[in-house]
């Protein structure tokens, strides 16, 4: 029996000749070759983000703090000491040593948990007055209560001396070492500084050794500062590693072989502004009659801190000896300290607010305050002298 129509075949190929056809979807749509391009340009974009992450960390310093975690692993392996106790009584300067000083501090209860101790020179008013008309004038920053003192030596000139002293008596934030005020003396300031805070400032938990012309961003400091948690021996700033000693007579960070013999320092905290705790200060008093008197304040600072077995933590927010430009973000955001300000700039600078970055200057942070430096650098490099 025949289909009337069919024309031959079988009946298998009528009923594959009726199927009805299966419903399209979007992937039948695309070319073949899409997947891949999708794949190829999703794995193009996780790359740059990855590359853009790594830049910012790199530029961000995150590097920098990771490798200084390791530093006490590789400082026990040379040979470094293990940290000693702190219950060795430092000692101590006597009352007659400073012609001024301010008042002691509160009792234990009220004392402030930053002490910022400025070093300063008889002739620098102008700068501890901007000092005390911004970030010095604080009282309190992240929780933690705060004091500034002003450390200085003895002027050349009677008259200073008397300037010196009507202004002691009206701010009461002087602390005046009698010692000649020169550079090659700056080991002794700090040392005076330090010892007037063991002996009239106890319970201070943080000191802050800091240069007159350094602007302090002291709420990011502190709020890093309350992270850190216990009363442990703490010695943080921007970290110099492997710095030879200079041989050269005619520099003033001249230290000959034979005042120290190894041809680098330790790994100490940069100068113009680092951080010790009560702990650390005090271990690094009780170490300082056992080393020789190096003229470089914080290389020495850092010995004695090498000698007690403390070992100097990485602060990439820090900015240690280098200069950054005026803006407002970078200071009183971004970085912790910012070295080489003049008085003008320091209060044109405090009168921006306490949180002038955008959304934008946020995110990118330490990167985009070094880009801005690199920027400046090579302008003033194309100029010339």
């Amino acid at each position: 029996m025949q289909l009337r129509g069919w024309r031959g075949g079988s009946l298998l190929d009528l009923r594959m000749a009726h199927r009805p056809a299966p419903p399209m979807t979007v992937a039948a749509l695309l070319p073949k070759r899409c997947p891949r391009r999708s794949a190829r340009l999703l794995w193009g974009l996780l790359g740059c983000l990855a590359a853009l992450s790594a830049l910012v960390f790199l530029a961000g310093g995150g590097h920098e703090e990771l490798l200084s975690r390791s530093l006490p692993l590789l400082l026990r392996a040379g040979g470094a000491r293990e940290p000693r106790s702190a219950a060795a009584r430092p000692p101590l300067p006597a009352a007659a040593f400073f012609p001024l000083a301010p008042p002691a501090c509160a009792p234990p209860a009220a004392a402030p948990g930053l002490l910022v101790l400025v070093a300063s020179a008889p002739g620098h008013s102008a700068r501890r007055a901007a000092v005390r008309r911004s970030w010095g004038g604080a009282r309190a920053a992240a929780g933690l209560a705060v004091r500034t003192v002003f450390a200085l030596g003895l002027p050349g000139e009677a008259a200073l001396q008397e300037a010196l002293e009507r202004e002691a008596a009206e701010h009461g934030d002087l602390l005046q070492g009698r010692f000649a005020d020169t550079y090659a003396n700056l080991t002794l300031k700090t040392l005076a500084l330090l010892g007037w805070a063991a002996a009239r400032c106890p319970a201070a938990r943080f000191l802050l050794k800091a240069d007159d012309d350094v602007f302090l961003n002291l709420p990011a400091l502190a709020g890093h500062l309350q992270a850190l948690g216990g009363p442990d021996a703490v010695y943080l700033g921007r970290v110099h590693w492997h710095v030879p000693p200079t041989r050269d007579p005619r520099s003033r960070h001249y230290v000959p072989a034979s005042l120290y013999p190894p041809t680098a320092y330790p790994p100490y905290c940069s100068g113009p502004a680092y951080v010790l705790s009560g702990l650390a200060a005090a271990a690094v008093l009780a170490a300082a009659p056992h080393l020789p008197l190096l003229p470089v304040e914080d290389v020495f600072v850092g010995l004695c801190a090498r000698h007690a077995g403390i070992t100097p933590r990485h602060l990439a927010h820090m900015a240690g000896g280098t200069h950054y430009p005026p803006d407002a973000c970078c200071f009183r955001e971004v970085l912790f300290s910012v070295h080489g300000v003049t008085p003008g700039r320091m209060l044109a600078m405090w009168a921006k607010g306490e949180r002038p970055c955008s959304t934008w200057q946020r995110l990118l942070g330490l990167a985009r305050c070094k880009a801005l430096t690199w920027l400046v650098a090579a302008e003033e490099e194309q100029e010339g002298p």
